[in-house]
């Protein structure tokens, strides 16, 4: 007797696909929820893990730090992603025409998302150094001497700045395809028809390139809502709080002030806000999954 019809049989060879997923996936999920209703100290391990219900979570919608974070974190979101999208298409449409040495300038925009962003951060890191950084030594020959990542209020726009020097890329290639996909037949119709490029651009390309637009920008929010390696190699969060997004301080809490029920909370608002975003994202562009 068969146990996996032939039909079926495909199941039989997903199961160590779906044991991993469980077993890299799903179970974490499960115990972060698990530990955010309890109150835990790995230092104290003598402490039983006493159930607070909900006390986590309140606690954490009360702190004003949490919601700083929260700010910082939309802040650059908002920030880096919409310089990525308008970078991004303006290189695409670039692109999209007939140039000359084009394949090597598409290959030389693309070296920075090669690099992992602990890399990036490290460049810039030394390329921005207060001393003998070359970016840093470049502006005060022209007379502007500026702490990058050490200035509460240049801080900020410097990791939005490195960010949008990997990302671009990224957003700009999805773009691209989406553009090199569109049918020519509408454009040169309305070509004939007498539609200027900006007419053509407003009223045929954005609409078709809606879904690539939405999944480019979409994939960029969820990616960016947990940036973490860069902001923590430059500044930690710092100079005082002046970077310190959502992920730096989920990380602060569990792993230097060990109060693990706590930062699992808030590891699970970060999981709705997400969702929140992304399924919020997608109703207000009207596309269906």
């Amino acid at each position: 007797m068969k146990l996996v019809s032939e039909k079926n049989s495909y199941i039989f060879f997903l199961l160590p696909v779906f044991g991993i997923m469980a077993l890299v996936a799903i179970y974490p999920l499960c115990y972060e929820l698990y530990l955010s209703f309890r109150s835990y100290n790995p230092l104290r391990p003598w402490y039983p893990r006493e159930f607070v219900g909900f006390g986590n979570y309140l606690d954490a919608l009360s702190k004003p730090r949490v919601w700083h974070s929260l700010k910082i974190t939309f802040y650059f979101i908002g920030a880096a992603v919409g310089i990525e999208f308008i970078f991004g298409m303006g290189i695409a449409l670039l692109f999209s025409r007939e140039l000359k040495g084009k394949s090597f300038f598409r290959t030389l925009i693309m070296l920075p998302l090669t690099l992992t962003p602990v890399v990036v951060g490290l460049i810039w890191k030394y390329l921005l150094h207060d001393t003998f950084g070359v970016v840093t030594y470049i502006f005060r020959h022209f007379g502007w001497s500026t702490e990058w990542y050490g200035d509460p209020v240049m801080a900020l726009p410097t990791i939005i700045f490195m960010d949008v020097w990997q990302w671009t890329p990224f957003v700009f290639l999805i773009l691209l395809a989406g553009l090199l996909s569109l049918p020519k037949e509408p454009f040169e119709s309305a070509k004939i028809d007498g539609a200027s490029e900006l007419q053509s651009f407003w009223h045929m390309t954005l609409p078709l390139l809606k879904p690539i637009i939405v999944i480019a920008i979409l994939l960029r929010l969820v990616d960016a809502i947990k940036i973490f390696d860069t902001i923590w190699i430059l500044t930690k969060g710092g100079p005082g709080h002046a970077t310190e997004v959502y992920n730096i301080h989920i990380y602060l809490e569990g792993f230097r002030y060990y109060n693990m029920g706590y930062a699992a909370a808030l590891g699970i608002i970060l999981l709705i806000i997400s969702l929140v975003i992304a399924f919020g994202f997608i109703k207000l562009v009207k596309l269906e999954i």
